[in-house]
């Protein structure tokens, strides 16, 4: 169910600031980087100038101090531009973020999350194995105590930013008597490129294309200090699903911004492309598509900003992020076919954008737990 929520001046004004950035900043270099292949890594420190990355923590840890509400707009607006830098924002929010916040000790914060929030690090989180995806408590990378350090041993993949990652937050199982969910913990590497015991084998080419950074990784007697365990040992699964929580609220979030743009992006075109001497957005089936796309933007917004106000009253939100990053993504993905759709053979082609909201949709429905999972989540939280 839907709560009542509302939208004070400074969440418009952070949209208004956010929104301005990417006109100014982002989408007039777009299109070069997806056709080089390079990654904007220059970009992606810079959203750490602008506040932008650590949106929802506090100043004192390099945050901009705001709430969830900013959190999901920033991730939106970004996306409407360029999914890419919304999803490096979400990846140092969540699943990184929110375990050195929630469960660091004053070093990892005051050192790793603040490098992390004001961009000085780019950070990735090392969970995905090539046996262990949707079933996390499948993973069998190992780390085990060895005097005053960890020793890890494993193989990882789709590590979003491994290759180049200032931080990799690696998920290991540091109990090797325990399986499932247990004797899982969660341990921190800076400048984990640096170390002996780390190979990146390759990045993976996928659908979003040659710009995303997709990492396979193997680890190898790879040793950090001790001191690198984030919160308790063994704990790390809840602290996994916790960060999940703020995952699935930003990745919804990116949905309603891919969502946004490729609606845009149709209306302005079937405003403009005439044939049969009028602009298609006149004839019905086209104006009917429109509207859907209007109307499924809205929702999947309103359900995301929902959450995110949850959040901000101190509420759990597995439930509510599930059902967010589910109906957008999935939104997401309709419009952008959508849109490829109005837009006929230009749709198709590489010189509108709608073909690359499509590719970029297609991603969002996948990570922070494929929808068919988020699916279970809501409908094994029903009866609670």
């Amino acid at each position: 169910m839907i709560e009542r929520f509302a939208l004070e001046d400074r969440h418009v004004a952070q949209r208004e600031r956010v929104r301005e950035f990417c006109e100014r900043a982002v989408e007039p270099v777009v299109d070069a980087h997806e056709t080089s292949g390079e990654f904007p890594e220059e970009l992606v420190r810079r959203l750490g100038d602008e506040a932008f990355i650590g949106v929802p923590y506090p100043t004192d840890v390099g945050g901009a101090g705001q709430d969830f509400r900013s959190f999901a707009i920033t991730v939106e607006e970004l996306a409407r531009s360029w999914k890419l830098l919304a999803g490096a924002v979400n990846i140092a929010c969540g699943l990184v973020g929110y375990p050195l916040s929630e469960f660091g000790d004053d070093r990892q914060r005051e050192e790793w999350l603040a490098n992390v929030c004001t961009g000085e690090w780019i950070p990735a989180f090392a969970l995905t194995e090539p046996g262990s995806g949707s079933d996390a408590g499948s993973l069998e990378t190992t780390a085990r105590r060895e005097g005053d350090e960890w020793v890890i041993d494993g193989h990882k993949w789709w590590t979003t930013h491994g290759a180049i990652a200032d931080l990799l937050l690696i998920v290991a199982r540091t109990d090797p008597d325990e399986s499932g969910h247990a004797g899982i913990s969660l341990i921190g590497v800076p400048n984990p490129h640096e170390r002996d015991g780390i190979e990146v084998i390759r990045d993976i080419p996928c659908m979003e294309g040659d710009v995303a950074i997709e990492s396979e990784l193997r680890f190898d007697g790879l040793r950090v200090p001790a001191a690198n365990l984030v919160g308790e040992e063994g704990r790390g699964f809840r602290y996994i699903m916790e960060g999940l929580d703020i995952g699935r609220l930003g990745t919804a979030a990116q949905g309603v911004g891919i969502a946004e743009g490729a609606f845009a992006a149709s209306r302005e075109f079937a405003g403009e492309r005439e044939q049969f001497g009028q602009p298609i957005a006149e004839f019905q089936g086209v104006g009917f598509s429109l509207a859907d796309m209007a109307s499924r933007t809205e929702a999947a917004r309103l359900l995301t900003l929902s959450a995110a106000d949850q959040r901000d009253r101190g509420e759990r939100i597995t439930q509510a992020a599930a059902m967010a990053k589910t109906f957008a993504t999935d939104a997401a993905m309709e419009i952008a076919t959508d849109a490829v759709q109005v837009h006929g053979a230009r749709g198709y082609s590489t010189d509108y954008p709608v073909e690359r909201y499509m590719r970029e949709a297609k991603g969002t429905q996948i990570y922070d737990g494929t929808n068919e999972i988020n699916r279970l989540v809501i409908a094994n939280r029903m009866y609670e």
